[in-house]
C-alpha cells in the first residue's frame, strides 16, 4: 500500500479524519503548506496526495498557501502522482466565477450574479443590476466570510461611503441576487470519490458563516452551547432528487473528487446551486443525531485507502 499525503494548511480540521485512519489501523502523513520550496524538476514520492487547501486560509494567516499549493500540485501532477481534487478542484475553489460557469454546463442553476472589480464600481453596478435586495460577497472567501445583504442602493452607497467595505483578496466583488428561501435553511450535499453520502440541513438564521466542521460551528466561545450544535441536521428529503445526479456530473466535468456543495430552494421549489467547497468538513454532532452509517470522515478514510491499495 501506497503512502497517503494529505496537503493541508488547517491542524483542527485534520484531528477527526486522524481518528478515522487510526480505527482502520492506517496511519497517513501530513504536509502543512504556508510558505516553503517545491523542487520542480526532482522526482515526488510515489504516493497518494490529497489536497485539502482552502480559500479561507487567509482568515487563518496563510496569505499564500492556495499559491504554495498550486504550485506543489502542478510538480505532483507533472509526474503522473495521484491527486485527490488537483490543481482543476483548486482552480474552482478559489473563484466562485468558475464555479457557477461549470455548475451552469452541467445543467444546474446559479443566481443571478455580476462580478465587480474595483469598488468605484459598486454603486453603478448594483443600479445596473437592479434585483433589492441583493448579496454582494467576495469571489474568493471562505465559511461565508464577508457576505453581505443589502436591501437598497442607498444602503450599499453608505455603506461603501463610510469605508466599510474590505476588499475581496482577489480584488473581485460578486453582487448576486438574493434566493428568498422557502425555510431557514440552506442544504450542503457531500460527495467522496464523486459518489453521494449525504445531506445536511444548516439554519441561517443567524447569518451567513456557514463552515459545517465541528470548531467552524463552536466560532468564537469555548464551548458550543445547546443551540449551536442543532444548527447542523442531516436530512434524507433529496437522497433521490434529479439534483444529486447533476452534482455528480459537475463533480466529473470539472475533475473533483471530494466536495459539500450548497444549495438552496426559493418559494416557489426551484433549486439554485452558489458554493463549491472542495476542502470539505463533516459536523459529527448532526451524523451522530442522525446515527449515520457512513459518517463523511469514515467515507473520506475509505476513499483515501482504497485508492492507496490499488492506484
Amino acid at each position: 500500500m501506497r503512502e497517503i499525503v494529505i496537503i493541508h494548511e488547517n491542524e483542527e480540521w485534520l484531528v477527526p479524519l486522524r481518528e478515522e485512519f487510526k480505527q482502520r489501523g492506517v496511519r497517513a502523513t501530513e504536509w502543512f503548506l504556508d510558505t516553503g520550496v517545491v523542487p520542480f524538476t526532482e522526482q515526488p514520492q510515489d504516493a497518494v496526495y490529497y489536497n485539502r487547501m482552502s480559500a479561507s486560509s487567509h482568515t487563518r494567516g496563510h496569505r499564500f498557501a492556495p499559491e504554495y499549493t498550486r504550485a506543489v500540485l502542478t510538480w505532483l501532477e507533472s509526474h503522473n502522482r495521484k491527486v485527490v481534487n488537483d490543481t482543476r478542484a483548486l482552480a474552482l475553489e478559489v473563484c466562485k466565477l468558475s464555479q457557477y460557469a461549470v455548475l451552469q454546463r452541467a445543467g444546474l442553476r446559479v443566481p443571478k450574479t455580476h462580478a465587480v472589480i474595483g469598488q468605484q464600481h459598486l454603486v453603478s453596478a448594483a443600479k445596473a443590476f437592479n434585483q433589492w435586495p441583493l448579496i454582494l460577497k467576495p469571489n474568493r472567501g471562505g465559511k461565508g466570510l464577508g457576505v453581505q445583504r443589502f436591501n437598497s442602493l442607498d444602503e450599499l452607497a453608505r455603506y461603501r461611503d463610510n469605508n466599510a467595505l474590505e476588499a475581496p483578496l482577489d480584488g473581485t466583488w460578486l453582487l448576486q441576487e438574493y434566493i428568498q428561501p422557502k425555510q431557514p435553511f440552506i442544504t450542503r450535499a457531500e460527495f467522496v470519490g464523486q459518489e453521494f453520502v449525504y445531506t445536511v440541513q444548516v439554519n441561517t438564521e443567524d447569518g451567513f458563516e456557514l463552515c459545517p466542521a465541528d470548531n467552524c460551528s463552536i466560532e468564537d466561545q469555548f464551548c458550543p452551547t445547546d443551540q449551536q450544535s442543532q444548527k447542523f441536521s442531516i436530512t434524507h428529503r433529496f437522497d433521490d432528487h434529479a439534483i444529486i445526479a447533476k452534482l455528480q456530473q459537475f463533480l466529473r466535468d470539472s475533475g473533483i473528487d471530494v466536495a459539500g456543495i450548497e444549495f438552496i430552494e426559493n418559494d416557489q421549489g426551484e433549486l439554485f446551486v452558489y458554493d463549491v467547497n472542495t476542502n470539505t468538513n463533516y459536523n459529527q454532532a448532526a451524523e451522530q443525531r442522525a446515527d449515520v452509517s457512513h459518517t463523511g470522515m469514515g467515507a473520506l478514510a475509505e476513499y483515501l485507502i482504497g485508492l492507496a491499495k490499488t492506484s
